[in-house]
This record gives structure tokens, C-alpha cells and sequence, in this order.
């Protein structure tokens, strides 16, 4: 393996380490105050959901195992405003698969099925 592609791996290694560290903090608590690399949310925005719980104050880059290939991803925070704010996914809903696993399913036909 190419001393670039070892590089970048261990990048992300230490990226998802760093990431798992703070699993721990509430983003719906609006007394915490949110970590570098955080995005804010929109409440407004998070307004289709019907829910009892609080809506989140800002999301944070979030690991996930891809339920296809098994690789740890990250879902990073930007994607989250994206899937809940402007995609109007539900607020309960995290990712499940990687880029490329979801590509090559909708390829498949089978498609984002529940």
C-alpha cells in the first residue's frame, strides 16, 4: 500500500477516534455549548417533525457502520442539516449505509427501500 493511501487511512482513523470521544454530548441540550465542527440547526426548519422529544441545537459529525460492507463512515454534520432540514427526513433516522453501498444499490433496483 502506497504511503499516501496508509496516510489518509490512519487520518480517518484518528478522525472517527476523535469523533467517538464526544458521542457522549447532548445536542439537544441548549446549555451545552457545541464542540469545533458542529453545525447549528434550525429550528424552524425542523418544524415537520412531530415529536415529544427536543429537536437537536446542532449536529455533530456522527460514526455509523455501513449495514452492507461493515466499514465504520462517518455521517458527517453537514449531511445531517441536509437529511433533516432540507430533505425533511425523519429526526429519528440515521444513516445506515456508505456512499458507495447506496450507490450501488440504487444500481441494483432495489432502491432505498424500508
Amino acid at each position: 500500500m502506497s504511503s499516501k493511501k496508509r496516510k489518509a487511512r490512519e487520518a480517518l482513523q484518528r478522525r472517527i477516534a476523535r469523533i467517538r470521544a464526544m458521542e457522549h454530548i447532548d445536542t439537544r441540550d441548549s446549555s451545552v455549548t457545541p464542540p469545533f465542527g458542529s453545525v447549528m440547526a434550525d429550528q424552524k426548519a425542523l418544524a415537520h417533525n412531530n415529536t415529544y422529544d427536543r429537536l437537536p441545537v446542532f449536529y455533530m459529525d456522527r460514526v455509523f457502520v455501513c449495514r452492507d460492507c461493515g466499514r465504520e463512515e462517518i455521517w458527517t454534520a453537514e449531511q445531517q442539516k441536509w437529511w433533516y432540514e432540507q430533505a425533511k427526513g425523519n429526526i429519528n433516522a440515521t444513516a445506515v449505509r456508505c456512499r458507495p453501498c447506496r450507490t450501488k444499490r440504487k444500481k441494483s433496483g432495489q432502491g432505498e427501500q424500508p
